[in-house]
C-alpha cells in the first residue's frame, strides 16, 4: 500500500493533523510541501500506507490528500 501526503494551507493546520494522528497511535511525519504539491504553508504530512484509512477518517475537509506512487503524486481527496 502506498504512503500519502496531506497538504495544508498553514502551517499550524499541519502540525495540528500532526498531533491528531498521534492521540490516534499513527506516527505521521510532517515534512517540506513538494515542489510539485506546492500549497502556501510549504508544510505537509506523510502517513504510511497502512494508516491511510485513519488519517482519512480524521483528515480536515479543506487538507488536499494525495497517495504518492513510482510515477508521481494522484489526487485522492
Amino acid at each position: 500500500m502506498n504512503d500519502i501526503i496531506v497538504v495544508f494551507r498553514s502551517r499550524a493546520d499541519a502540525l495540528s493533523f500532526s498531533s491528531r494522528l498521534f492521540k490516534h497511535g499513527v506516527s505521521g511525519k510532517v515534512v517540506n510541501t513538494p515542489r510539485a504539491l506546492s500549497r502556501s504553508c510549504g508544510l505537509s504530512v506523510r502517513v504510511g500506507g497502512f494508516a491511510k484509512s485513519v488519517a482519512l477518517a480524521i483528515c480536515p475537509q479543506d487538507a488536499t490528500i494525495y497517495e504518492i506512487r513510482p510515477g508521481g503524486y494522484t489526487k485522492i481527496g
